[in-house]
């Protein structure tokens, strides 16, 4: 009997973990046609406006610091608040071209996707993270293949993409009214002396490997548009990179506990990168894109699962870790490359994942 209620739990805790990553997953693979709709509905250029899909990144160093307080409220409990917050957000993304009421959504949607990254791992712990992980970020990557095609489908027929955010919703509404679950990581807080120099490692391996899947995530259609296709064009083949992504965290399940997988995963990566620089056209840089995104799909989930397994480590501690490390990537990485873009063109400011995966390479070296 103790069995079967185990096993119910895990089956409802799977469920809301699911809708909740459905939801975010879309919402991420938005940002990249959002900021190049908005900057041609706003007439402002792209780069003033890269903060809308920074957010996120904000929203995960703040999880971070308050993270362990939060966290002791239930991580089932921040899940659920944290879908009303994305659903509410997305609804002022989607419904208004004006900069203060689509910021204002944008930071909601950030601080909620945030939340959701914050309380997955705690839900997903135990024996075997790195899978669960995995497979909970490919429901995410397997949703995210939607947002660019919906986007690139209200381009096309003349109407505003930003109202393809508006999908979601209903997903994010049914896991807030989903019963609360109750994952390994809740129950009382217990003070422990954390492993500096592991977690630190284990940090390091998440911002490169976040940094570079936000490269594409959030410059990925911009990059598409100056190869001279339409907008509605561009987003439709943006969503390359989420088939690559959800491809590679769907098989990544079989491969990622190997002592090669990183090796192989960066190799595609950068491989992948090149040929998004050397495209003279579209269908080769999206080419270019499928392939970096199946190097890319199975690098956080194999960071993180490294870090949550780090001995010593409580649940809260390497959950708000794992946010500081998500945040300082999504906050520097689309920023540097929106530099870089201004200083030698975007085609050349698309090389910056190769560096990080060459430096990730290195760390892995150091497990």
């Amino acid at each position: 009997m103790a069995v079967e209620t185990q096993e119910t739990t895990d089956r409802g805790v799977l469920r809301v973990v699911g809708l909740a990553q459905a939801g975010l997953g879309y919402l991420v693979a938005s940002f990249g046609p959002y900021l190049a709709g908005i900057s041609v509905e706003l007439d402002r250029p792209r780069g003033e406006l890269v903060w809308l899909t920074m957010t996120f990144g904000a929203g995960l160093v703040l999880t971070a610091v308050t993270g362990p307080a939060v966290l002791r409220t239930g991580a089932g409990r921040v899940l659920r608040a944290a879908c009303a917050m994305i659903a509410l957000g997305a609804v002022g993304m989607a419904l208004s071209p004006h900069l203060a009421p689509a910021g204002t959504g944008s930071i909601l949607v950030g601080l909620g996707c945030a939340a959701i990254a914050l309380a997955t791992p705690s839900l997903l712990r135990g024996p075997g993270a790195a899978k669960r992980i995995v497979v909970a970020v490919g429901v995410a990557s397997a949703s995210g293949v939607c947002a660019p095609l919906a986007f690139g489908a209200l381009e096309t027929l003349g109407m505003p993409g930003r109202w393809a955010i508006l999908l979601p919703v209903p997903v994010l509404l049914a896991a807030v009214v989903h019963r609360t679950v109750r994952g390994p990581g809740d129950g009382p807080a217990v003070r422990i002396r954390i492993p500096v120099g592991p977690a630190t490692v284990g940090w390091l391996g998440i911002v490169l490997s976040v940094a570079c899947e936000f490269c594409f995530v959030v410059w990925g259609v911009a990059r598409l548009v100056d190869t001279g296709v339409p907008l509605g064009t561009a987003s439709a083949l943006g969503a390359g990179f989420g088939v690559g992504m959800a491809v590679g965290r769907l098989v990544g399940p079989r491969f990622v506990d190997r002592p090669w997988a990183v090796q192989a995963a960066g190799g595609l990566t950068m491989a992948g990168t090149a040929i998004v620089y050397l495209g003279q056209d579209a269908s080769a840089v999206t080419a270019g894109i499928v392939v970096a995104s199946v190097g890319i799909a199975p690098l956080y989930p194999i960071m993180l699962g490294r870090l949550v397994s780090v001995p010593n480590l409580s649940d809260r501690h390497s959950a708000s870790i794992g946010s500081l490390a998500s945040g300082t990537a999504i906050l520097s990485a689309p920023a540097a490359l929106g530099w870089l873009d201004t200083q030698i063109g975007l085609r050349e400011a698309f090389l910056l994942p190769i560096p990080l995966i060459l430096v990730l390479l290195l760390l892995a070296r150091r497990r």
